[in-house]
């Protein structure tokens, strides 16, 4: 009887060891921010592995393109005292404003370079905005959208004391995709004309759950939930505490057209998510670009032509007025 109740005890200590010590890690591993994140403004484009050597290619002319623009570093105070960096690129008479929301552990540079171009061509200032816990924001925490859409809603009211009575346009991917459709639970002012939301989640707990059994082969139990403890007590958020899908109810009661968008080669965020969203607007009042061979964030690249012609039907719903450009 001694002897099994050691036994037990022992299960139960290391059980609890593992439980406590890997949730602590996954807090650390995935909500903390990157020593790596230097300015990516002066460092160039590092390629991604999964891109196809084309794509490089038009990556690098679009950081280019991105860099030899008349740019201006403006911030704002987040709701929790942050001081937020975005980067202007502002032209006369602008159609729109658009707020390029940019994904996990990436920058705007990265995340939109092979579409940046395209906005400037359609005469659109823009704001290229880093995300707390990025680049030249401050932060300690990653928010996978809980804190960064109370983030997006403030840059919305920038742009709209900026540029009065300019229609804006939120575009994110990734984890950026997801923030500019969690936005909708806040609620946007009525600047925002439409949102453009490429491989978002659905919610940050499911994609934490799916990266967890992906990269670690772990069920959620126990470390998603004693990691979520740690992002309570030191984050001081719910990983828990937003949902795209959710939010997106508001959106369309605001009346906000919204463009999803997706590859099935996705990997990373599964396109399932996408089509999970997809449900609220049943009625078909979204539009859904669904790119065959698109790994994660890269349908623009993959499904240039239907996403173009996506965009400008966007636009003409939301009532902005631009040029057939290709």
């Amino acid at each position: 009887m001694k002897t099994a109740l050691i036994v037990i005890s022992v299960i139960v200590i290391l059980f609890l060891i593992f439980a406590f010590g890997g949730g602590y890690y996954m807090y650390r591993f995935a909500i903390l921010r990157s020593k790596k994140m230097n300015n990516y403004w002066e460092e160039p484009l590092k390629p991604l592995k999964f891109a196809p050597p084309e794509m490089h290619e038009q990556m690098r002319e679009g950081e280019k393109f991105i860099k030899s623009q008349k740019l201006e570093r403006v911030s704002i105070t987040s709701f929790d005292g942050l001081k937020l960096v975005g980067h202007v690129c502002d032209c006369e008479n602008p159609r729109a404003v658009v707020i390029l929301v940019h994904g996990y552990r990436s920058h705007p540079v990265n995340d939109f370079s092979c579409v940046y171009k395209f906005y400037k061509q359609m005469n659109f200032a823009m704001i290229a905005i880093d995300h707390r816990a990025h680049g030249l924001s401050e932060g300690k925490h990653i928010g996978f959208g809980v804190t960064e859409s109370h983030d997006v809603v403030d840059w919305a009211k920038y742009a709209g004391e900026r540029w009065r009575g300019v229609p804006v346009v939120l575009d994110g991917v990734s984890m950026g995709g997801a923030t500019v459709m969690m936005g909708g639970e806040i609620g946007y002012p009525d600047n925002v004309r439409a949102i453009i939301a490429d491989c978002g989640y659905t919610t940050p707990g499911a994609i934490c759950k799916k990266v967890l059994k992906q990269w670690f082969h772990l069920p959620p139990f126990p470390l998603y939930y004693t990691a979520k403890m740690f992002v309570k007590l030191f984050a001081k958020y719910d990983l828990d505490g937003a949902s795209s899908t959710k939010a997106l109810e508001k959106i369309k009661e605001q009346g906000i057209p919204v463009l999803i968008a997706h590859g099935k080669a996705d990997d990373f965020v599964p396109c399932s998510m996408s089509e999970e969203n997809m449900k609220v607007f049943a009625d078909g009042e979204a539009e859904f670009v669904l790119s065959e061979e698109a790994p994660h964030g890269m349908a623009f690249f993959y499904s240039h032509d239907e996403y173009i012609q996506a965009i400008h039907r966007l636009f003409t719903k939301a009532g902005i007025d631009v040029p057939e450009i290709e």
